[in-house]
């Protein structure tokens, strides 16, 4: 897919884009190992779907917020945050939602770990939204 003026742009053009790969895996990593070290006691399954959740989230929260304020990435991109704020979080938002509910469901079976996913899911939709939509207008 070539990204030239009058091409489709999709919100998951847009999050691949500019996001801040080293930035992101280097959160998920940090949290995602604290984590499951503080989660130990529960048992080595549970210690995992805890961990890996976490770093989910926080993968996907950092990328999409240090995206959209960072130097580095493409304006095409940006602009596309900007112009369409809720759209650009619901790729991110949906990386970390899906990681959370494997995690829940490693940890806390299956119901609670996709209703935990859900619920992660729209906590970033509506932080990275918003950050979309201030850095949107300030720019």
């Amino acid at each position: 897919m070539t990204l030239e003026r009058g091409n489709a742009f999709t919100p998951v053009a847009s999050a691949t884009l500019i996001w801040p790969w080293r930035s992101s895996v280097i959160a998920g990593g940090v949290t995602g190992v604290i984590s499951l070290l503080t989660s130990l006691g529960e048992g080595v399954l549970g210690a995992l779907g805890s961990g890996f959740g976490t770093a989910a989230f926080f993968f996907a929260l950092v990328g999409g917020v240090v995206g959209l304020v960072g130097s580095k990435g493409d304006r095409r991109a940006r602009r596309y945050a900007a112009q369409y704020p809720w759209r650009f979080a619901a790729a991110p938002a949906l990386l970390g939602g899906v990681g959370m509910a494997v995690g829940g469901v490693l940890s806390d079976g299956l119901f609670l770990g996709i209703m935990g996913g859900a619920a992660g899911a729209a906590v970033l939709w509506v932080i990275l939204g918003i950050v979309a939509m201030v850095v949107g207008n300030r720019k």
